[in-house]
């Protein structure tokens, strides 16, 4: 059963259930609007092709300055491979920073910071991640929305979502 209520609700509706009954809770995030995600993937592309480097590449680093660390057990998770900077950051399906190089058994050894995939953060998250890559394609002389139009964007989805 997945309930939304607050923690009042929460602890009221607990008290009324059987005493050995277990549960798993998580805090609810509000979504964040589509058009934000759209419009950060179309940032993404016009900043990646200024710079002249790949789709994925850009993205990773857009995530790994303004995006959101995975952790495991309350710890960042740290991804520990032979793979070299040059292929984890053309990796689609991790995002990633190189936080150290060293050496064992003659060969090199990389640690990488993992981050969450942006499908996964609330509005405030990726609030932060479309604020930095506007910032990124303005040094480009990128066009980006105007502080209007990104404002109306969040309008939208207060609208949609909040509650």
């Amino acid at each position: 059963m997945i309930m939304t209520k607050n923690t009042r609700q929460l602890i009221i509706y607990l008290m009324e259930q059987p005493p050995e009954k277990e549960w798993d809770l998580q805090e609810h995030k509000e979504k964040r609007s589509l058009d934000s995600n759209a419009y950060f993937h179309v940032l993404c592309d016009k900043l990646r092709q200024a710079l002249n480097i790949s789709f994925a590449r850009c993205k990773n680093h857009l995530i790994a300055d303004y995006g959101q660390i995975e952790y495991v057990d309350d710890e960042p998770m740290i991804y520990k491979t032979n793979a070299p900077e040059e292929y984890m950051m053309e990796l689609e399906t991790i995002h990633s920073k190189c936080i150290r190089v060293s050496e064992e058994n003659g060969k090199q050894i990389y640690f990488y910071r993992i981050y969450r995939a942006s499908h996964t953060y609330n509005s405030s998250e990726f609030s932060k991640l479309l604020q930095g890559t506007i910032e990124e394609c303005k040094a480009q002389g990128i066009e980006t929305a105007t502080p209007e139009e990104i404002q109306k964007m969040q309008m939208l989805w207060e609208k949609r979502y909040a509650k």
